[in-house]
């Protein structure tokens, strides 16, 4: 019953800005964002967790004639409104696993989503890119030389150049694409709803980004490259975990041919006998 802006920013949500309960039964306009109706009136009640407001009950009743129509609709909120507040741990405990969930499919050390997370949500991401239409790309990264770095610099600053390079992966592609830390110094960008043929230009935006990045590390400054192997689904495979093998052995093609290179997976890469 409000404005959709809600949806995009709470924070335009009065209840939830402010904590408490708002309602337009004394005052009708007091709330900007609800949808005024003729003989309706609202009570919006902030659940809060831990000091924070968690979500909000938004009540509707048909607009009371009398004080005691007034009573009996506030005796009703107040009734809900201890339900709710007796089930608050339960719902704590809902979001805290909800929360545990969540951290589980992100990688500690850059903050992108983890292999599990593709295991998660593959299902969706296929239905929507061929309900769409549309094409993934998938592009394999991966450092060139990266066991260097640790043996000459120590695992600190190999993890300095890990997180470095997945900005640097991050910034290069679009918001609604999905970076993933695939293992290792190897990565994974998954480009949704693009059209055939487009995943080669982003490999090669990131091949550049990574080769003119300056690393700041203790002692100075360093600069790596990166060798990268791309595929399309469903141009040429029907599955996304085989089009991820397929951008994989494009990425060895591309370590073989010299490293610091893009390579478009082709189907004479695959040999039958791969696994």
């Amino acid at each position: 019953m409000c404005n959709h802006n809600i949806l995009d920013n709470c924070d335009l949500c009065k209840a939830k800005r402010t904590g408490h309960l708002i309602t337009s039964s004394i005052f009708p306009a007091i709330c900007r964002q609800f949808k005024a109706q003729n003989g309706r009136v609202h009570y919006c009640l902030p659940i809060v967790v831990g000091g924070a407001t968690a979500a909000i009950v938004q009540f509707a009743f048909d607009a009371p004639n009398n004080p005691s129509d007034v009573k009996a609709v506030e005796a009703r909120v107040f009734k809900a409104e201890q339900y709710i507040n007796e089930s608050l741990a339960v719902i704590e405990t809902k979001r805290l696993m909800s929360s545990l969930h969540d951290s589980a499919l992100i990688d500690t050390l850059t903050g992108l989503h983890n292999r599990r997370y593709l295991q998660e949500y593959t299902e969706k991401i296929v239905a929507g890119v061929l309900r769409r239409g549309k094409t993934i790309g998938l592009i394999m990264c991966d450092l060139d030389y990266f066991k260097q770095v640790n043996d000459t610099h120590g695992h600190a600053v190999g993890d300095i150049v890990l997180k470095d390079t997945a900005n640097v992966i991050r910034q290069s592609v679009r918001e609604s694409d999905i970076v993933i830390r695939f293992g290792g110094e190897e990565f994974l960008a998954v480009l949704l709803d693009i059209n055939i043929g487009e995943s080669m230009i982003v490999a090669e935006k990131i091949r550049l980004n990574v080769q003119n990045l300056k690393i700041k590390i203790p002692d100075g400054e360093i600069q790596k490259t990166i060798s990268l192997g791309a595929s399309e689904f469903p141009e040429d495979t029907s599955t996304l975990w085989s089009c991820i093998k397929y951008a994989d052995v494009a990425l060895y093609r591309a370590k073989e041919e010299g490293r610091n290179r893009c390579v478009r997976f082709t189907s004479d890469m695959w040999k039958e006998d791969q696994v």
